[in-house]
């Protein structure tokens, strides 16, 4: 194995399920031995791999093993991997798994959920098979599982978790995920980890203000009437450099064909309100 300032090449043994790798221009490398299945990983470092975590984004396309073609169920992977601490790689990993299942509208106990990428694609395409089985016109099922970087300041590194799972209807089912890490800490933050003792309802308050500006302001949002669609909290919160985002789900501030709302509200709306280390420049501008 080769290490160049730029790009890892990275070995993952023998599965039993086919791989293929994705490169990072967006074209597909086969495995053409089936029997031996394998994966070479392209790996992207990033500009702040020099301190703190290390991610790498690797990219993976699983199929059934006993499928070949264009019809074959498919899971689509971009996760991260840290380096320097396994424990946050695995929790990527079963954040994003949990994302994409359930893939129908019944109760089902988390804990009974694949714990990682390789025990969800099989699962997943056990139920692609057995829904296509007696079908004239079969719809294998589809799942993209995605990790991105979307900010990193103030020792915070903040991922976006996004999926979007397709089961033969009409659309998929997108979803949309934070995830901040303290670096300092190695721990993964919560909104009520960053405000204040009883500041919840205050940032509600600055939220709702938000969801406001984006009712009257935005494109999306013109035609909705509030009382069919009503403001509601949420704590799918990222800190990032110039706002606080918040990603709401499909069907909570809107239809389906609005997709996932964002709102943003500006850190001088809460003031007072967030822990100061969760401002960004804010240990700076206490010195």
């Amino acid at each position: 194995m080769m290490t160049s300032t730029r790009y890892r090449w990275l070995a993952v043994p023998a599965l039993l399920l086919t791989l293929t790798a994705c490169d990072q221009t967006g074209d597909d490398q086969t495995v053409d031995d089936r029997d031996s299945a394998s994966t070479t990983i392209e790996a992207t470092d990033t500009p702040d791999q020099q301190q703190g975590l290390s991610p790498t984004f690797v990219n993976r396309t699983l199929t059934p093993p006993d499928c070949e073609g264009d019809d074959c169920a498919s899971v689509e992977v971009r996760t991260v991997e840290f380096d320097n601490d396994p424990a946050l790689t695995d929790e990527v990993a079963r954040r994003l798994v949990r994302m994409g299942s359930p893939i129908s509208d019944a109760s089902v106990d988390e804990d009974a959920l694949p714990a990682t990428v390789d025990a969800y694609a099989e699962d997943f395409f056990d139920q692609s098979a057995r829904a296509n089985e007696e079908s004239d016109n079969p719809r294998p099922y589809h799942t993209s599982l995605e990790a991105s970087q979307i900010g990193h300041h103030d020792d915070l590194l903040v991922l976006e978790l996004q999926s979007y799972v397709m089961t033969g209807g009409a659309h998929g089912l997108p979803g949309t995920a934070y995830m901040v890490i303290d670096e300092r800490t190695r721990q993964i933050v919560t909104l009520d980890d960053m405000l204040k003792p009883g500041q919840k309802p205050a940032f509600e308050a600055a939220l709702e203000s938000a969801w406001q500006r984006w009712m009257k302001d935005s494109e999306q949002a013109r035609d909705l009437d509030p009382e069919d669609w009503p403001f509601s909290p949420s704590d799918n919160a990222a800190p990032l450099e110039d706002n606080m985002a918040v990603t709401y789900g499909v069907y909570t501030l809107g239809p389906y064909a609005i997709g996932q709302p964002t709102l943003t509200i500006p850190y001088s709306d809460l003031d007072g309100v967030l822990k100061p280390r969760f401002v960004p420049e804010a240990d700076a501008r206490q010195h």
